[in-house]
């Protein structure tokens, strides 16, 4: 599995209060990181997700040197 490294720009989708907070993961989609969760009433004791998953926070690589757009928060992982 590859490492999420570098610095990011963190865009949020939706309010961490809509997820149930055993059903947070990481899911790469290209160079980006999505951190995906289950909606609150929808995990199963399983650990099913019985609707399907659903953005919560968008990580891309930030560009060195520069700001982020559209209200952004800069973060650095695993450094």
């Amino acid at each position: 599995m590859a490492k999420m490294i570098g610095s990011f720009c963190e865009y949020t989708k939706a309010p961490k209060g809509q997820f149930d907070k055993r059903s947070f993961r990481y899911k790469q989609q290209g160079k980006a990181w999505v951190l995906i969760g289950c909606p609150k009433g929808q995990w199963s004791r399983q650990g099913v997700c019985k609707v399907g998953t659903k953005a919560h926070k968008l990580l891309v690589p930030a560009a060195k040197g520069k700001r982020c757009k559209g209200g952004g928060k800069r973060i650095t992982k695993g450094l």
